[in-house]
C-alpha cells in the first residue's frame, strides 16, 4: 500500500510533522510512503519510514542527523581551535587541551575518531555567544525515535557510534544506564593510564 504525501506549503509541513508520531507507529509497516516536495528536510524522514526493520532505520537516523550536523558546521571552527585549544582554554590558560574531547578516549590530533550524535550536539555558552548552533529539536529526523531514545541519545557522551546505536536498539534505561557507566569506568582508568 502506497501513502503519498504531497507537501507544498508550510501548513501542509506541519500537518506531516503532527501525524509523524502515527506514521512511525506498527500501523505504517507495510505502508510504503512518497513524497512531492520541495522541502528538502522532509526527503531524509520519508526514507527512514520506508525503512521498516528496527535497526537498520535507528542507523539510518542516526547516521543521517550526524550528516544534518556535520553539514551545519562545515568549514567553520566553531571552537576557535588554535594549537588544540578552544576559545575557553585560550582563555584561561590553564595548560588544558582539546577542548570538552579532553576527557574523551575517541579524541586523537585529528579529531574525533567515532561519530558520536550526543558529543556533536553539545556546545559551551562560549560557541553559543559567537554562532548558530544546532539543538536537538532541530534534527526533525530525531523525532521517529521513541520517547525513550531520545532521552537515552541526550546524555550517552563519549561513546563510540556502535555502542550509542546498540543502546537505541536495546532502549531500555535500565541497560543503558549499566552500559555507559561501564564505559566510563573503562574511560577514566584508560586516560589515567595513558598519563602516567
Amino acid at each position: 500500500m502506497n501513502k503519498l504525501i504531497k507537501i507544498n506549503n508550510q501548513t501542509a509541513l506541519d500537518k506531516f510533522y503532527r501525524k509523524l508520531f502515527f506514521y512511525k507507529s506498527f500501523i505504517f509497516k507495510k505502508t510504503k510512503f512518497t513524497v512531492e516536495t520541495n522541502y528538502e528536510e522532509v526527503k531524509p524522514i520519508i526514507k527512514a519510514l520506508n525503512i521498516k526493520k528496527r535497526k537498520p532505520r535507528i542507523t539510518y537516523i542516526y547516521d543521517e542527523a550526524c550528516k544534518q550536523i556535520d553539514n551545519h558546521y562545515k568549514n567553520k571552527n566553531i571552537c576557535g581551535f588554535k594549537d588544540n585549544k578552544c576559545y575557553v582554554q585560550q582563555k584561561l590558560q590553564n595548560g588544558t587541551i582539546n577542548g570538552c574531547c579532553r576527557m574523551c578516549l575517541y579524541q586523537s590530533t585529528k579529531g574525533c575518531t567515532t561519530k558520536n550524535l550526543t558529543c556533536k550536539l553539545f556546545t559551551c555558552s562560549e560557541v553559543e555567544k559567537r554562532c548558530k548552533v544546532i539543538k536537538f529539536d532541530d534534527l526533525k529526523i530525531l523525532n521517529l525515535l521513541s520517547f525513550r531514545n531520545r532521552m537515552i541519545l541526550k546524555s550517552d557522551y563519549f561513546s563510540k557510534r556502535e555502542d550509542v546505536i546498540k543502546d537505541l536498539y536495546y532502549g531500555s534505561f535500565f541497560l543503558w544506564t549499566i552500559r555507559i557507566v561501564i564505559r566510563m569506568i573503562i574511560n577514566f582508568y584508560t586516560l589515567k593510564r595513558k598519563k602516567f
